[in-house]
């Protein structure tokens, strides 16, 4: 079930899903699902920073917790990165202004790169 290089720990009903109990990373990453009861859900774990994988059984309301957490941490990751997008356009942008003050582009640079043929 689990890939040979990943170490595999069974956790019982004590590890809270707010963190790895391996590492305390807040990035668990729920991989499959199973319904045990009306409220009761078992769950496979994984910590993508220390590769733990862990089974324990959770309830529902603590599973739509999870769910809340990781929608935010998303929204975090999805922030940085486009702010990180925007920072390197800005660096870009701000090169190419300054090739072009400079008259070190031309309009070769922009032409279509010719394949030599081989004998």
């Amino acid at each position: 079930m689990y890939p040979d290089s990943v170490c595999t720990r069974p956790y019982g009903l004590s590890v809270a899903l707010s963190e790895c109990p391996s590492c305390g990373s807040d990035f668990l990453q729920p991989l499959r699902c199973e319904a045990q009861s009306d409220d009761a859900v078992l769950v496979d774990l994984r910590c993508p920073d220390c590769h733990v994988w862990m089974q324990a059984s959770y309830t529902r309301a603590a599973m739509r917790e999870l769910d809340d957490r990781q929608s935010m941490l998303r929204e975090s990751i999805i922030a940085a990165y486009e702010s990180s997008v925007v920072e390197a356009m800005e660096a870009l942008a701000a090169c190419l202004g300054e090739a072009l003050e400079r008259d070190l582009i031309g309009a070769d640079d922009f032409a279509p790169r010719r394949v030599a043929r081989q004998a």
